[in-house]
């Protein structure tokens, strides 16, 4: 053990001075902390008694201490029940720490920073309360929020908890599906969500996402809406916008939060679903606060001063966890991104003087491979502390934390969501040895238990005594069986966790994961029916289980096991949809790692699914129950077939080629990259493509552009067109690049405002034809080349590159958005060289009009008009406060006071592709239509308007003089190419599909929920 993993502690801990308490009342000397844990255990109420008199009613908490306890059987025990409490007063009174204290720093994706102080916050968190309760939120309601991690959750919540309602979270990376098995059964009155998308979002807009969870609960009386996003919802109830709620001061009468129970329902949270849909554990405040003031205090010595950072979501436990330290005066930070490089959350540690952090082995083991020195990049001097949970963490990683981070002691903690809290965990003063936590947690009788007893070695963790913290129950379990038979039935009389633990000689405790068919992979803990269940809907799968394989010390592998329906086969593409759909539909995390095919799987004589026979087939090793099975004889055939899926993995490509997977996986949160995995398939966007690019130039000196990667969006096919040398290179770079090979004359699709048709990648997904088709993408997307400012200039290199493929017309050319505006301008330069088309389509291009003064006024006026009445009531006065400050800013620009804005400008994305993007945009501003004389156009039309831009409509009808098709689709502009491209595919199908008849040609039926305007005249 080495000396330099001691904590470097105060000279008196607040354990220390506790202990010194106990001793002054018990007479009991307490020379070691055993001998301190074994008195707690012993004397587990004396401990709670003293603990809530020094710790918890000094927070405001009221009423008597008697009785401590009421019952000793850990499945009834009630604690405190004369005590009466407010968690958010407790949380940020002035007995932790005065108003002017730090409470919370919130660092956002983009760089910025936003900061509180105890008083601010107490401040905001009142506002919000007032506003909610004035709604008529109280006790007893429920509460539900699909949260990004940052300062509005944390005022959501403490003011939700102030009126007494209950509040359950989750991450809004989880599917609509996932969530609404979490939140459905609470009947919830209160909806909290973020709404607005980021660059880093995958799967649908967040806005569809809650509008979609809000339309299937059917008690909800209002939505809270934290941020500037797109109202979500349009149905009956009300929307109240958090902003609108922090603007208005508490009026007299409101501030005062009453107290409630002690056992008072404060939050709801999750299981992983073992047995069906997950569970709902209901947590009471009292038992929750008391027992992370332990943990926080005792345990973990936080303090005012301290800045703590934990890596985690809102639909984790250690999110609350995290929350509940404000009531030890620590100032806590949030942040809202993603980990966009490995070092990301040791760049904040470092620049935001973090002094705990927390986060979990799979972070620790991502830095340890990258061969990341933290020490070395950053200044670390503020931290004192690195806790990490949510998985094993093996001996290996405390070692590579002593030689890469410093002499930092580091807390392996281990508890979970059942009892918001920990069972073993650290000390401020002992010394630390490597793959141990220091010590099981003060008045828990933590146990190793075997064959009904304690056991010494590897067993079951129990826990022997009654805790404050254990769940109230499983809401809706009205008779308690099922609370019973998850926690009490396997060993009556104590608490059963159904992790692996073995008590060390010391006292402390080495975990040795789960030991039931619950799931901990990546240290999220979810059930095999979750994905199971999905996979079987998707098609194509008749029988599926989901096992875990050990891959070398502290790692380990998901494998799929697929019996496909008769006549189906596992190929790269359907990989790459069992991916996508479980990512998007559940989470990144419950992605497997291998998804490999058999024939079938092992079951038991009563017909009952074996995995335990089935991980040691994968494992390689003989299955203790063999003769249990009805079918043994597959166990070989599954041996074999997981070793030929892993020999492949193990020949998938060379150094380069596990650089390339390791950042797919990192970018696109899916694990396990395979060579033949399709980048766009999984989520990737021309964002995500730029910095695959940019770690490639890095990697190998070989500039590619976008277009590269859409040539060859395989790992495999990109390590192929790099091998193949410069000449290709040349040809990937070029202006036109293949998306999809097929047969006939090509369609080709014209980039938007971005440079890339990658934008349109589902929409390309959706197309039916067999045409190939060919991307158009903007000079200047590598960086090497200016890009182009003016539309008709564009046109003209596109048809150079255009009559490469082919070489006479007729022409089929679409383009999305600006690519509208660029592909009738092509169409135009073509007719008027003589050549024909078969396909003009417009997707939603808008313009800027030239119109007289009186006339733009009067245009302006309507449009504003109507998109104000669109709004929620409350956010009109946001919306105009932002349009007054945008006038302002364009009369500086005017006066030459300040630079122009850039249109790039607050858009996360590479110096190159914003380049490209400033460059289109002042294209459009500069472009006025001609008139175009050839036959009808087809114009798909978003119904909901575009914002910033008037209605096209009145210009291209004026515009295109040959006739109009209009097909109206539902929803946004940009959901034509996402949400709704499969609408807009079937009608770019039908119009490319041979004709039928004379008049099939320009006059068929739109698609079914579509509306044509059908042919018209020019006016």
């Amino acid at each position: 053990m080495d000396p330099a993993t001691a904590a470097s502690a105060p000279a008196l801990s607040q354990l220390r001075a506790f202990t010194q308490v106990l001793s002054d009342a018990t007479g009991h000397p307490f020379a070691q902390h055993e001998d301190l844990h074994a008195w707690s255990v012993a004397h587990w109420r004396e401990f709670w008694r003293h603990f809530a008199q020094q710790h918890a009613l000094p927070l405001g908490i009221a009423g008597s201490l008697d009785p401590v306890c009421v019952g000793d059987d850990i499945e009834q025990a009630r604690f405190f029940p004369q005590l009466r409490l407010n968690y958010a007063r407790a949380l940020l009174g002035p007995a932790a720490a005065p108003d002017a204290a730090p409470a919370l720093r919130a660092c956002h994706a983009d760089g910025s920073v936003e900061s509180w102080s105890r008083g601010e916050l107490h401040e905001q968190v009142a506002r919000l309360a007032a506003a909610l309760s004035a709604r008529g939120l109280g006790e007893g309601d429920r509460v539900v929020a699909l949260m990004r991690n940052d300062g509005g959750a944390v005022i959501a919540a403490l003011a939700v908890t102030a009126l007494g309602a209950t509040l359950s979270c989750a991450s809004p990376d989880m599917g609509v599906d996932a969530v609404l098995d979490r939140f459905g059964p609470l009947a919830p009155r209160l909806f909290i969500a973020h709404t607005a998308s980021r660059p880093f979002d995958s799967g649908p807009p967040l806005a569809e996402k809650v509008d979609a969870v809000a339309r299937r609960l059917p008690s909800l009386a209002f939505l809270l809406q934290l941020d500037e996003g797109p109202a979500a919802c349009t149905g009956a109830w009300q929307n109240l916008l958090l902003a609108d709620a922090l603007a208005k001061p508490v009026e007299d009468g409101q501030a005062a939060w009453p107290d409630f129970p002690f056992e008072q329902p404060l939050f709801i949270m999750f299981s992983s679903g073992t047995t069906g849909r997950p569970k709902c554990i209901v947590h009471g405040a009292g038992g929750s606060l008391l027992e992370h003031l332990k943990e926080h205090r005792l345990h973990t010595d936080l303090r005012p001063g301290d800045r703590l950072y934990f890596h985690t979501s809102c639909g984790w436990m250690m999110w609350n966890w995290q929350l509940s330290a404000l009531a030890s005066g620590v100032e806590i930070v949030t942040y809202d991104g993603p980990i966009s490089s490995v070092e990301r959350l040791w760049e904040l540690v470092a620049q935001e003087r973090v002094t705990v952090f927390g986060t979990s082995p799979a972070y620790l083991r991502m830095s340890e491979q990258a061969g990341l020195v933290p020490r070395d990049r950053f200044e670390l001097g503020a931290l004192r502390l690195l806790m990490s949970t949510g998985a094993v963490l093996h001996a290996s990683q405390f070692r590579w934390v002593r030689d890469s981070v410093g002499p930092v002691p580091v807390h392996s903690i281990s508890g979970g969501t059942d009892i918001i809290g920990c069972f073993v965990l650290g000390h401020p003063e002992l010394p630390v040895a490597d793959g141990e936590s220091p010590c099981r947690s003060l008045a828990m009788d933590v146990q190793a238990w075997k064959a009904g007893r304690a056991t010494e070695g590897v067993g079951e963790l129990v826990c022997a005594t009654p805790f404050p913290s254990r769940p109230l129950g499983f809401f809706g379990d009205v008779d308690g069986a099922r609370f019973h038979q998850a926690y009490f039935a396997r060993h009556p009389g104590v608490w059963t966790h159904g992790d692996l633990v073995e008590i060390t000689p010391s006292g402390g405790a080495r975990m040795h994961g789960r030991c039931d068919g619950v799931l901990n992979v990546r240290g999220i803990k979810f059930a095999p029916q979750e994905v199971i269940g999905l996979l079987q809907d998707i098609g194509g799968v008749r029988e599926a289980m989901l096992v875990e394989r050990a891959a070398g010390e502290g790692e380990t592998q998901l494998l799929a096991l697929l019996v496909l329906a008769p006549g189906e086969a596992l190929e790269a593409a359907r990989i790459a949809r069992l991916r996508r759909e479980i990512a998007t539909r559940l989470s990144p995390a419950h992605v497997p790692d291998r998804f490999v095919a058999v024939p079938e799987l092992p079951v038991t004589h009563s017909g009952k699914p074996s995995e335990a026979a089935a991980r040691a087939a994968v494992q390689g090793e003989v299955a203790g129950n063999a003769g249990a099975l009805r079918n043994p004889q597959c166990l070989a055939t599954i041996r074999e077939a997981c070793e030929r899926a892993l020999v492949h993995t193990a020949a998938d490509g060379g150094d380069l080629a596990l650089r390339l997977r390791a950042l797919w996986s990192e970018l696109l949160g899916v694990p396990e990259i395979g060579l033949d995995d399709h980048f766009f398939e999984l989520g990737g966007n021309s964002l995500l493509a730029a910095r695959v690019l940019a770690r490639v130039r890095e990697w190998t000196g070989s500039s590619l552009t976008l277009g590269a990667l859409v040539q060859a969006p395989t790992i495999g096919e990109l390590i192929a067109l790099l091998a193949e040398g410069a000449q290709v290179r040349t040809q990937a770079s070029s202006l036109a690049v293949c998306m999809r090979e097929g047969q006939g004359a090509p369609l080709f699709l014209v980039h938007g405002m971005s440079g890339t048709a990658m934008e349109c990648w589902a929409l390309l997904r959706a197309l039916r034809t067999p045409r190939p088709v060919w991307g158009l993408q903007a000079r200047g997307i590598d960086g090497e080349e200016e890009p182009q400012s003016r539309v008709g200039e564009m046109a003209a290199l596109y048809i150079r590159q255009m009559r490469r493929i082919q070489a006479q017309g007729p022409y089929a050319v679409c383009g999305f958005s600006f690519g509208g505006v660029v592909a009738l301008e092509i169409a135009r330069q073509l007719r008027a060289a003589g050549e024909t088309l078969s396909l003009v389509c417009l997707l939603d291009p808008h313009v800027r009009q030239d119109l007289g003064p009186a006339a733009r006024l009067r245009q302006r006026a309507v449009h504003v008009t109507r998109r104000l009445l669109q709004l929620p009531p409350r956010e009109t006065a946001r919306r105009l406060g932002r349009a007054a400050q945008r006038l302002v800013e364009q009369v500086q620009e005017r006066a030459g006071w300040r630079p122009p804005r850039r249109a790039s400008e607050g858009i996360d994305m590479p110096p190159a592709q914003a380049r490209v993007y400033d460059h289109m945009s002042a294209a459009l501003a500069a472009y006025r239509p001609e008139a175009y004389e050839g036959s009808p156009v087809l114009f798909v039309h978003a119904r909901v308007p575009l914002e910033g831009y008037f209605d096209p409509m009145p210009v291209w009808r004026h515009v295109l003089r040959g006739g109009l098709r209009v097909v109206v689709i539902p929803g946004e502009h940009m959901q034509l190419v996402r949400a709704q491209a499969d609408r807009v595919a079937a009608v770019i199908d039908e119009a490319l599909a041979p004709p039928r008849g004379e008049a099939a040609d320009t006059r068929s039926t739109p698609q079914a929920g579509a509306v044509s305007s059908g042919i018209r005249p020019a006016a």
